[in-house]
């Protein structure tokens, strides 16, 4: 809201303003509406005029129009329009103000000049109302480049460019020189004169110039060293007065000119020069510098030597110098002469030269001609030959005179001077008719001053004495004066050091002597292979090669088979083609010149398709391919062709320069091969049993079209249609499959068919599905049948099934029915038969099923009706007495066994009755003393730690009046688990066996195989309800079947070293006999250690076990008390039962336990606590392992034991006189069920007898 009041308050300022200005203009001169004064318009712009604004300012114009015009009659601000230049300015800039006032507003608009018009739209064309020129740009900037120069001392001319600017500005440059009155007198630039106008036309843009002389007003001021100049700058955006620029005066004074150069005298290698230094340059107080270079008429034009003239003085009017040495004589030279101030530097501040040019006078050759070893040829004759001596010609610049001239001035036959006559030309000269003796040459070089100061040798060996020459010398020009030189060594001369090679500059090529100069280089005698450059390779060069020994030479040998300027002499004429495939061209070829087989690198074939046989040129750019040369005969294999195209072949040369010239051509064609595939394609009008396929021929044909193949494959079928028609490109593929996806292909063939193209695939419509298999029928009760049918086979569907369509009839015996239809979605249906629960006939039902598909449209396609399908539908089960007989018959059954079970279970009560009843007879010293204590309980703690819980048993020792409790306790608990946990098959126990399980209290002996932990749940029936981790598991161990008295050497997992003493067992841990106590070996040797195996020692020698308070055996009453044995040294055997547990415990910390009652009992005293008080009065539990079993390592428990009292024999007199006394017959093989497990399996019974009753209802097949 703030934001919107703020927009409308500056409107409302905006409109005020203008509606002030405009007041204010009419107010003051009703004139100002017009857009200049004397000129009418219907209109004014605010402000008028020129408009000068600096860059970074918003331009604002505002355009009012005049109502009361002519013009303007009718029209509103709507109709007025900016123009910039000849372009509409945008209404983004534009706003209307009022009826009368429109405004232009850009912010910061970039640096220009343009011209702004207000023009009024009327009905036919635009109407001027006013104008403006705006000019925006910058204030007086910096000037560039500003320099100044005084030429010759006599005037002075400052020069700068002014900055780019739209906003015109002017420029004025002041100066003041050194001293008191220096800036109080300012000297302002010339105005402008003759000489001024002159030099500002030469001027470039925005260049500007101030000129000084000693004419001008001010004018030029001499004597100053140093001028200080001051530039001013203004526009009318301000006046700018820029730093003050101290000029170095003397070091800008270009001085003229030398003047009067004239050369005093010359010998063949010097020159004297005079010349005179331009007034007022010789008082200028630092002086002038001379620079002189000359050059000659055989120096390029763009060298120029320099003299040394540092030892002239800077302040003489006239200079004199000597210009030496000159290097050629005879010879035109031209001399420059530069001056410059003695403070100036830089190449600029020389002046315009002086020139001269003179010649030097003439003087003998500076040289002989040079010669080398093997620089002559000789040729044979009859008994005579011909010798030609060659020598390199003399340069010009050593001609030194006019009519040059070579001389040979002395020949020698075998030392003897000879005068022979001779021919010679400017390169050679030619002796006839000499002998084969040893000749020696002397040259020399002439001219008009006479001979050469030094002469040349050539030396000629006699006939035996001359090697002989190298063989297949063969030379390969190239471009850039490139040549290949190959030659073979002579087999003869095995002395050859090396070779020379020559090559002549000559208008023509052998067999035309050499008439230019003559050049040559020296190669080691294992080179035979040399490539020379030469200057001009336009010019024709002839080459020669010589062999030398130590002190002969062959002489000259011409090359004959040539290849000049990259032509073939005598190009390859012998190609042929051998061979023609569909993709490939063998060429053979054979070289006329065969002399240079071993230096050609490479023969280039090249090749194209061309446009056709009757245009040869190539359609596609030429390609080549390089092959290896071989002995005389060549070919190669031209491959990677494209068939059934004619191709054009030519093969060239190649060296390691370049190649020679192509032969002539070989056209060809290759053979038919199969073509590249169809593309694009296509099909149409497809239907439920066709479509058309449609086709791009192939791109290369490769051959004769003969036919193509149009491949359809669906379903892991392929199969094809030939189409022999050659100009057809489409094809009705019929007899198809509905509804089925087929990928379509089309192959082209030739000689040879293409690849199939991208297939495509195309699925055909929807049609009729096709016939399904015979519908099998089912019951499912009285009134429903439950049909089902298959799908039709994968290629029969014809579209999606939408649904099936199932037909029944009936048929009995009085006639058939009228079919009824159904509708169904899926492959099975449950039909409604209300005819089978009426009456018990037999009443048959036929079944017919066919799928229906529906199409784009909505069409149905029907498929044909399948095979019938039947079923009968019979009665509904058995009748009302056959049931009864059943129920009753079941009742009997059931009431039987469970009378028979009770019976059993009755007689078994009292066999358990009776065992209970045997009294128990101990000792002397161990029988009770009274019935107080007989009766008295004697509570039992123990605590014992395992994993992470405490476990707490509590329970009471009692006399024998304890064992009758005991008994009826685990006869609950023997009915609560189903069977006999001592492991006793007839669930009654004797007495010894009772008196052995309160021993060993949780432990229990079956006759299951080995060691094991019984999992059992908590006791139900209340007799061990408190002591859970107790009743978890039991130690269980085999029962010896051939034994009745406890044995523990054949408890299973346990090593005779376990127990000591020959005892006897049936799978209880029990004390030993009187007979087996005195059979041991000593006091203390039979016993049994169950528990914890003792801890290692500590750090003072004493195991954990030993440093526990341990209770001390008691004898008081005569009692025995079986302590846990402390870890011993003994080597008595140790109880070890197979208990694993992943995380095997350290040894349980024993808490302290009290001394035992000293009643009479016999107590033990556990190595771990009970969380709990056991409920188990009357006995001593020792040893319900489960949970400690499951945290203890079987290391730790062998560590437990109960180790006999001292008084052995007593209780192997006790313990013989119970087994004696509690000896039953034992009964095999009888388990007892208890009366309410009878009555759930009874129950059970009955229950499936109802169920069978129900599934008998038969199922009408």
């Amino acid at each position: 809201m703030l934001l919107g009041c703020v927009e409308g308050c500056h409107w409302l300022a905006t409109n005020l303003l203008v509606t002030l200005v405009i007041l204010h203009v009419v107010a003051s001169d009703s004139s100002n509406f017009n857009c200049v004064a004397g000129l009418d318009s219907a209109g004014a712009t605010v402000p008028k005029g020129d408009i000068v604004l600096q860059v970074g300012s918003s331009l604002e114009i505002f355009c009012n129009l005049n109502l009361s015009h002519e013009d303007a009659q009718g029209q509103n601000a709507s109709s007025l329009v900016f123009y910039r230049n000849d372009k509409k300015v945008s209404s983004e800039f534009v706003e209307v103000i009022n009826a009368t006032t429109i405004r232009l507003f850009k912010e910061k608009p970039p640096a220009s000049t343009d011209m702004y018009y207000c023009k009024l739209e009327g009905p036919k064309d635009l109407i001027g109302i006013c104008l403006n020129m705006v000019a925006i740009g910058f204030k007086p900037q910096e000037v560039k480049d500003f320099s100044c120069i005084s030429h010759n001392w006599q005037n002075l001319t400052c020069r700068w460019i002014k900055p780019e600017n739209p906003i015109k500005t002017t420029y004025k440059l002041h100066f003041y020189l050194p001293g008191r009155a220096g800036k109080r007198l300012l000297f302002n630039c010339p105005e402008d004169n003759d000489k001024t106008s002159e030099l500002k036309k030469k001027l470039q843009k925005n260049e500007e110039l101030c000129f000084w002389d000693l004419y001008s007003e001010p004018h030029y001021r001499q004597p100053y060293e140093y001028y200080y100049f001051e530039m001013r700058g203004s526009n009318p955006l301000g006046e700018i007065k820029f730093d003050p620029i101290k000029f170095h005066h003397y070091s800008h004074v270009i001085p003229s000119p030398p003047e009067k150069l004239t050369v005093e005298n010359t010998t063949h290698n010097s020159a004297f020069l005079t010349w005179d230094v331009p007034f007022p340059m010789q008082i200028f107080p630092p002086g002038v510098h001379t620079r002189m270079v000359y050059q000659s008429t055989y120096d390029n034009n763009e060298r120029w030597h320099v003299a040394n003239t540092s030892y002239l003085s800077d302040h003489l009017a006239n200079q004199t110098y000597h210009l030496a040495p000159l290097s050629y004589a005879n010879t035109l030279y031209d001399v420059r002469v530069y001056l410059r101030s003695a403070f100036a530097v830089g190449d600029d501040k020389w002046s315009h030269y002086a020139s001269v040019t003179f010649k030097t006078p003439p003087t003998v050759p500076g040289a002989p001609p040079e010669t080398v070893i093997g620089s002559f040829e000789v040729i044979p004759d009859a008994g005579t030959r011909d010798v030609y001596v060659y020598w390199r010609q003399v340069p010009p610049t050593l001609h030194n005179g006019d009519k040059f001239d070579y001389k040979v001035i002395s020949v020698k036959e075998n030392g003897i001077e000879r005068y022979l006559e001779y021919n010679h030309s400017s390169a050679y000269a030619k002796f006839k008719g000499l002998t084969y003796n040893t000749y020696e040459f002397s040259i020399v070089s002439t001219n008009i001053v006479g001979d050469s100061l030094t002469k040349s040798v050539v030396h000629v060996p006699t006939k035996e004495d001359m090697p002989k020459e190298p063989v297949s010398f063969t030379k390969i020009a190239f471009h850039d004066g490139i040549y290949e030189l190959s030659w073979k060594a002579p087999s003869e001369s095995p002395n050859i050091e090396s070779y020379t090679i020559f090559w002549c500059l000559n208008g023509r090529d052998r067999p035309y002597q050499c008439n230019g100069l003559l050049n040559w280089t020296v190669v080691p005698a294992n080179v035979t292979l040399k490539n020379i450059t030469v200057p001009d390779d336009s010019k024709i060069y002839q080459f020669a090669i010589s062999a030398n020994t130590k002190n002969a030479s062959s002489g000259m040998v011409w090359a004959s088979c040539t290849v000049i300027h990259n032509k073939v002499v005598d190009k390859m004429k012998s190609v042929w083609i051998n061979r023609i495939g569909s993709t490939f061209i063998e060429v053979g070829w054979k070289l006329e010149c065969s002399d240079r087989i071993g230096r050609v690198e490479a023969f280039e074939i090249g090749f194209c398709p061309i446009v056709s046989p009757r245009e040869t040129a190539c359609k596609e750019p030429l390609q080549t391919i390089k092959l290896e040369p071989s002995e005389r005969q060549f070919h190669g294999n031209v491959t990677g062709l494209r068939p059934y195209t004619t191709y054009m072949v030519n093969i060239a040369i190649l060296t390691n320069n370049g190649k020679g010239t192509p032969s002539d051509p070989l056209f060809n064609t290759t053979m038919e091969a199969a073509p590249e595939p169809p593309t694009n394609v296509t099909v149409t009008e497809v239907t439920n049993s066709s479509m058309t396929v449609h086709w791009i021929p192939p791109a290369a044909m490769n051959g004769v079209l003969r036919f193509y193949k149009i491949h359809y494959s669906f379903r892991h079928t392929d199969l094809y249609r030939k189409v022999e028609t050659k100009n057809v490109t489409s094809f009705v593929l019929d007899n198809l499959t509905s509804f089925t996806k087929y990928k379509i292909s089309v192959m082209a063939c030739t000689v040879d068919c293409s690849e199939r193209s991208i297939p495509i695939e195309v699925r055909t419509r929807i049609g009729n599905p096709g016939k399904l298999e015979t519908p099998q029928a089912k019951f499912l009760n009285d009134s429903q049948v439950l049909v089902n049918w298959g799908f039709p086979k994968d290629g029969e569907r014809g579209g999606k099934l939408d649904f099936y369509e199932v037909r029944v009839q009936q048929f009995d015996g009085a006639g058939n029915s009228t079919p009824h239809v159904f509708i169904s979605t899926d492959n099975v249906s449950q039909i409604p038969i209300p005819e089978c629960s009426k009456d018990h006939s037999r009443v048959k039902y036929t079944f017919w099923v066919r799928a229906v598909n529906r199409g784009e449209k909505n069409e149905s396609y029907y498929g044909p009706w399948s095979d019938p399908g039947e079923t009968t539908c019979y009665s509904s089960g058995p009748t009302l007495a056959v049931k009864i007989t059943i129920y009753v018959v079941g009742f009997l059954v059931v009431t039987a066994l469970c009378i028979a079970v009770a019976c059993v279970g009755k007689r078994v009560w009292k066999c358990c009755k009776e065992m209970q009843q045997v009294e128990v007879k101990l000792p002397p010293g161990l029988a009770p003393v009274g019935d107080k204590e007989k009766d008295q309980d004697y509570p039992i703690d123990v605590t014992w730690t395992s994993g992470d819980h405490d476990h707490h048993l509590t329970g009471k020792v009692r006399t024998s009046a304890d064992e009758e409790l005991l008994l009826k306790k685990k006869e609950k608990k023997e009915e609560r688990h189903g069977r006999n946990p001592s492991g006793d098959s007839s669930g009654c126990s004797s007495g010894h066996e009772s008196v052995s399980s309160s021993l060993t209290s949780g432990t229990q002996i079956s006759s299951d195989s080995g060691t094991e932990v019984d999992q059992r749940p908590p006791s139900p029936d209340g007799v061990f309800e408190e002591s859970t981790p107790w009743d978890r598991a039991s130690l269980r161990l085999r029962k010896a079947s051939h034994r009745s008295t406890p044995n523990l050497s054949d408890v299973e997992g346990l090593s005779s070293g376990h127990c000591v003493g020959a005892w006897s067992s049936t799978g209880y841990i029990s004390m030993p006999s009187s007979e087996e106590v005195g059979s041991g070996s000593g006091e203390g040797t039979s016993y049994c250690r169950v528990g914890l195996e003792a801890s290692p020692m500590g750090p003072t020698g004493v195991s954990q076990m030993q440093q526990m308070q341990l209770p001390q055996p008691s004898l008081g009453k005569g009692y025995v008390v079986l302590p846990s044995i402390p870890p011993s040294t003994s080597s008595t055997g140790t109880l070890s039962p197979q208990l694993q547990h992943p995380s095997a415990a350290s040894a349980p910390v024993l808490s302290p336990v009290s001394q035992p009652a000293s009643h009479g009992y016999v107590s033990h005293q556990l190595p771990w606590a009970s969380p709990k008080e056991s409920p188990n009065k009357g006995y001593v539990m020792a040893g319900e392992l489960g949970d400690m079993a499951n945290k203890t390592s079987p290391s730790s428990l062998t560590g437990m034991g109960m180790r006999m009292d001292e008084d052995q024999s007593i209780l192997d007199r006790v313990q013989e006189e119970k087994v004696q006394a509690l000896k039953v017959p034992e009964v095999q093989g009888l388990r007892v069920m208890s009366l309410t497990d009878t009555l759930k399996r009874g129950i059970l019974f009955l229950f499936l007898l109802h169920l069978m009753n129900k599934q008998m209802t038969p199922i009408q097949r």
